[in-house]
């Protein structure tokens, strides 16, 4: 297989993917733990830091 083809084939195949992510699941993903963290009883208190805005571009929570 020559290179060319192998790529046009891995870009193919990475287009149909629909596996999210970690990146992708950021919102939903920072919701949870501060759900959790509002949930424990610790005195220890964790902030999360702000995403970057490139990734919370069309991703829904």
């Amino acid at each position: 297989m020559s290179k060319t083809r192998w790529m046009k084939k891995t870009i193919e195949e990475a287009a149909n993917c629909t596996h999210k992510m970690p990146w992708e699941r950021g919102l939903r993903r920072q919701a949870m733990i501060a759900r959790r963290v509002e949930e424990t009883q610790s005195t220890a208190k964790v902030s999360l830091a702000p995403l970057p805005a490139w990734m919370t571009e069309g991703i829904s929570a």
